[in-house]
């Protein structure tokens, strides 16, 4: 049983730049964090932030990049 349907080719690119840029968010959120905390001896962000910052970059930059390439293709058929 398949609880979901196969991703196409765009849709498999586009997500495996989201996880790249989920990745480097939460390299970054890290890096700052580690810094604060090296200068004032006190977290800056919460674990939780830093958790879900990442998330959320991923979620929202996958589905902007599923958005964009629908209206291109929808774009494209119109226009043919």
């Amino acid at each position: 049983m398949m609880f979901f349907r196969r991703m196409n080719e765009k849709e498999k690119k586009n997500s495996i730049r989201a996880v790249l840029l989920g990745f480097y968010t939460y390299m970054i959120v890290s890096f700052i964090n580690f810094f604060f905390y090296l200068l004032v001896e006190k977290e800056l962000f919460s674990s939780a932030i830093v958790f879900w910052s990442g998330l959320l970059v991923y979620f929202g930059y996958s589905a902007y990049l599923d958005l964009k390439d629908k209206k291109k293709s929808a774009r494209s058929r119109d226009g043919s």
